[in-house]
């Protein structure tokens, strides 16, 4: 797992997570809690989580402030079908790996800043 470097801000609830090898291009802000990292491709190399553990332990119990405190790696597998994004959270801690899929996201939910000039 070790392409992935991570940060939990526990104080603010903030989970980040990004590629350790690839270069962000942009940033997109698919909602206030929300924010993906784009290589030059478009391909999703990062995702930023505000309110992290509230919004995780909506699918998964499991997924605490005690859990993501304790984090020591982290993955993100991504699919890219048609319109739509499909992540899945790889996160090991306490000896425990959970593989936590996030929401779909719609590409045409955002207007690329680059692309928009």
């Amino acid at each position: 797992m070790k392409e992935y470097r991570f940060d939990y801000d526990a104080e603010n609830d903030i989970l980040y997570i990004q590629n350790a090898v690839r270069e962000v291009e942009e940033s997109v802000e698919f909602s206030e809690d929300i924010v993906l990292d784009l290589d030059n491709k478009g391909h999703v190399i990062g995702i930023e989580i505000f309110y992290a553990s509230e919004f995780l332990n909506l699918f998964n119990k499991e997924i605490d402030k005690g859990f993501l405190e304790n984090l020591e790696d982290v993955d993100i597998e991504y699919k890219d079908f048609r319109n739509v994004w499909f992540i899945i959270i790889v996160l090991k801690s306490k000896n425990k790996v959970i593989r936590q899929p996030m929401p779909p996201l719609r590409k045409s939910d955002y207007v690329s800043p680059i692309l928009a000039q």
